[in-house]
């Protein structure tokens, strides 16, 4: 068999992408960093060279995956052009349309709602920088400073992700956008310029 050879961070992509399939395909007990690294075809000690154990492979594979699944949400909330009311509002619809999510079906199983929590709170960090540098620059628009930025997009994030994906949530995206709307125009009102 002839070897390809690949970047060493474009193999890793290749080997956690694979892993979070076969995880969200065969569950997390009958995948090993072997069968990763079969089903990527190479070989294992290629496998054990990027990831020293399976735990670490599967925290690692939803973490990229995590920030995969966030692209969208930050590409619509790195914009120029719309406000950052409208981008929000599609950043919810993405978030909560789960199109862009191809292994919803795995983190949304019975059973599984730690998997889903820590998924959720993986793609807060990934969304969460972006989210600041919009709050920043709606604020820099209105000649204003945004001090507590990183505290707000924390607050946004994390409490948007809470109430789209709790429980008895009948609808949460709208539930979102509301709260999203009353915390931006608290930040607007009390970041207004001297």
């Amino acid at each position: 068999m002839s070897r390809t050879v690949m970047d060493p961070g474009e193999r890793r992509r290749e080997l956690l992408a694979c892993a979070m399939r076969l995880f969200a395909e065969e569950g997390y007990d009958n995948v090993s960093v072997r069968a990763v690294a079969r089903a990527a075809g190479v070989a294992p000690g290629l496998a054990y060279h990027y990831f020293d154990s399976k735990e670490r492979m599967f925290a690692e594979a939803i973490g990229d995956y995590a920030r995969r699944c966030a692209e969208g949400i930050n590409a619509v909330l790195d914009e120029e052009g719309p406000s950052l009311d409208e981008r929000l509002d599609r950043a919810v619809s993405l978030a909560s349309g789960h199109a862009s999510f191809p292994h919803e079906a795995y983190f949304h199983a019975e059973g599984h709602g730690a998997l889903h929590d820590r998924l959720s709170l993986a793609m807060c960090e990934a969304v969460r920088p972006h989210l600041r540098a919009a709050l920043e620059a709606d604020a820099a628009s209105r000649g204003a400073v945004a001090p507590d930025a990183d505290e707000l997009a924390a607050i946004m994030t994390y409490g948007a992700v809470g109430l789209a994906s709790g429980p008895g949530m009948p609808d949460g995206a709208a539930a979102a956008r509301r709260y999203l709307r009353a915390l931006l125009a608290e930040f607007r009102s009390g970041g207004a310029a001297d």
